[in-house]
C-alpha cells in the first residue's frame, strides 16, 4: 500500500456501488483471517447454539490466559507496595524520595519498551505467532502484557463481550499472599524479598505456559475446527475494525496522531495515572497511616479489590445489555472516584473508617480504565493505527503514573493524611472525567455528522447493509476515518 494514501474520512458522496473504491488496496496475505472470511462471508449461516459452543471454547482456552497474565502483571507491579509494608525500605536503607524513584523505575521499562513490543507483535508474526511472543516476553518480564492483551482482545471477542479486568482478583490474592508470607519465620531471606521471589517464580512459570498454549488468533486455534474458525472470524469481523494486519502502515500511524480520540485518550490516561501511581505504590502506607497494624493493612487492602471486581463485572454487564452505554458508565465510575478522593482530602482525620471506605471506592477508577481500552479496540480501525493509539496511551500511563504520581506523597504530611497526594488524586480524576466526557461527545457528534452526510448524498441503504459494508472495509484493514460506513460505539 502506498504511504501517501489519504488519512481524511472517505467522501460521503460516493455511492454504495462504489464501496470497492473506498477500500484501499491491501495485501490480503497480510490480513490475518481474510482468506477464511472472504470465502465464507456470503454463505456462512450458523445457529446461536453453534456460536455458544465457540464462545465457551474461547472462554475456557483464551480467557484464563488473558486474565491470569494481566493479574500477574498487576501483582508484579504491586510487589513493591507489599515489600514496603514489610520493611524493605529499612533493610535497604532507602529514603522516601529514593523509594518514589524505585516505584517509577519499574515503568521506565514500560516507557522505552511498549512501542517496540507492540511493533514486534505485528511484524514478527510473519515468522512467529503473537502468542509465542507474548509468552516469551511474559517469561522474561511483563512489559508487553497490557498493550499486548489490548491488541489481542478483539481477535477473539465481539465489542459487547470485551470488558474484563483481573486486577481485582489479583489484588485479593496478593493481599492474602503478602499476609501469609509476612508470617514466615526462619527464612533465608526477609519477608519482603520472599514476596518478590514468589511472584517472580510464578510469573516465569506462567510465561512458559503462555508460550506453549496461547494461539495467535482463531486462524491457528487448535481447539476450533475449520467451520468454527470461520464462525469465530465472522463474529469478530462484526466489530468493523478488522483482526490483525502483518504490515506496518505509516499513513495509519500518522493518522493516529491526527485523531482527536487519540489525544483525549492520552490526556485521560495521563490524568488517571496520578492517582493510580499513589494507590498502586502507596496503598499500604496510606492505610497503615490511618491507624492500622502491619497485618491489618494487608487485609484491609482487599475490600478495595472486591469493589473493583464488582464495579467491573457490573459495568461490563450493563455495557453489554444497553447499547451505547459505555461513555455513561465511564462517567459514573469517574464520578465515584472524584467523590472518594474529595472525602479522603477533606474528611476529618479521626474518621478513619470513613476515610478507609473512601479509599476503597477509588477502585471505581478501573471502570474508566478498562472501558477506555475497549474504546480503542471498538472505535479504532486499522491494525497499525490501533497499535499506535494503544502504545501512545500506555506511554502516557507510564510517564505520569510512575514519575509524577509517586512523588506526590510527602513524608512531612504523614500526620495530616498526605493532603498533597489526595488533592493530586482529586485533580487527576476530575481531568480524566472531563476527557472522557469530551470523548463521548466527539464520537456522538461524529456519528450524527456521518448520518447527515449519508442522507444528503442519497445513500439510501438499510442499517444491515451499512453494517455489512463497514464490516468488509474493516476486514480490509481500513481505518474508521476512511470507512464511511463505520459508526462509533459509545
Amino acid at each position: 500500500m502506498s504511504l501517501k494514501e489519504p488519512s481524511s474520512p472517505i467522501d460521503e458522496k460516493q455511492s454504495v456501488d462504489d464501496v470497492k473504491l473506498s477500500v484501499p488496496e491491501v495485501d490480503h496475505d497480510a490480513e490475518v483471517g481474510y482468506d477464511i472470511y472472504a470465502s465464507t462471508k456470503d454463505n456462512l449461516v450458523f445457529t446461536p447454539a453453534e456460536e455458544r459452543v465457540i464462545i465457551r471454547k474461547i472462554d475456557l482456552w483464551i480467557l484464563p490466559c488473558f486474565c491470569l497474565t494481566q493479574g500477574l502483571a498487576f501483582l508484579d507491579k504491586t510487589a513493591l507496595n507489599y515489600g514496603n509494608l514489610f520493611g524493605m525500605k529499612a533493610d535497604l536503607h532507602v529514603t522516601s524520595a529514593q523509594y518514589s524513584w524505585f516505584a517509577g523505575a519499574f515503568y521506565f521499562g514500560y516507557l522505552v519498551s511498549v512501542e517496540p513490543s507492540t511493533w514486534l507483535l505485528q511484524r514478527l508474526v510473519r515468522a512467529y505467532h503473537t502468542g509465542k511472543i507474548m509468552g516469551s516476553v511474559c517469561t522474561i518480564w511483563g512489559v508487553v502484557v497490557i498493550p499486548g492483551l489490548g491488541l489481542m482482545t478483539p481477535f477473539w471477542w465481539r465489542i459487547r463481550e470485551q470488558p474484563y479486568c483481573f486486577n481485582g482478583v489479583a489484588g485479593i490474592v496478593g493481599g492474602f499472599l503478602a499476609y501469609g508470607l509476612g508470617h514466615v519465620t526462619n527464612a533465608a531471606v526477609p519477608s519482603w524479598a520472599l514476596i518478590f521471589l514468589t511472584l517472580g517464580a510464578i510469573t516465569t512459570a506462567w510465561g512458559v505456559y503462555i508460550l506453549l498454549m496461547l494461539p495467535d488468533s482463531p486462524v491457528t486455534a487448535p481447539f476450533l475446527d475449520d467451520r468454527q474458525k470461520a464462525i469465530a472470524i465472522k463474529r469478530v469481523a462484526e466489530n468493523k475494525t478488522g483482526i490483525k494486519n502483518k504490515t506496518f502502515k505509516l499513513y495509519q500511524a500518522v493518522q493516529a496522531f491526527q485523531d482527536p480520540k487519540t489525544w483525549l485518550l492520552i490526556l485521560a490516561a495521563a490524568a488517571a495515572q496520578i492517582p493510580n501511581g499513589v494507590v498502586t505504590n502507596f496503598s499500604s502506607i496510606i492505610i497503615s497511616n490511618m491507624g492500622f497494624t502491619q497485618f491489618q493493612t494487608t487485609l484491609l487492602d482487599i475490600p478495595g479489590s472486591i469493589i473493583q471486581i464488582l464495579s467491573l463485572v457490573g459495568s461490563g454487564y450493563l455495557a453489554g445489555k444497553f447499547k451505547n452505554s459505555r461513555a455513561i458508565l465511564m462517567f459514573i465510575g469517574n464520578a465515584a472516584c472524584i467523590i472518594a478522593a474529595a472525602c479522603l482530602t477533606y474528611a476529618p482525620q479521626d474518621q478513619k473508617w470513613g476515610r478507609l471506605a473512601a479509599f476503597w471506592f477509588t477502585s471505581f477508577s478501573s471502570v474508566g480504565f478498562a472501558m477506555g481500552f475497549v474504546m480503542v479496540s471498538a472505535n479504532v480501525g486499522g491494525f497499525t493505527k490501533r497499535q499506535v493509539t494503544s502504545a501512545a496511551t500506555f506511554i502516557a500511563y507510564c510517564v505520569i503514573q510512575n514519575i509524577a504520581g509517586p512523588h506526590t506523597l510527602i513524608d512531612s504530611e504523614e500526620d495530616i493524611g498526605y493532603p498533597t497526594a489526595t488533592k493530586a488524586m482529586l485533580a487527576g480524576y476530575t481531568v480524566k472525567t472531563a476527557c472522557h466526557i469530551l470523548l463521548g461527545l466527539y464520537m456522538w457528534y461524529e456519528n450524527r455528522r456521518r448520518d447527515a452526510l449519508a442522507d444528503a448524498s442519497g445513500d439510501d441503504i438499510s442499517e444491515e447493509e451499512r453494517a455489512r459494508l463497514a464490516e468488509e472495509a474493516g476486514m480490509n484493514d481500513v481505518t474508521e476515518f476512511d470507512n464511511k460506513y463505520f459508526r462509533y460505539v459509545l
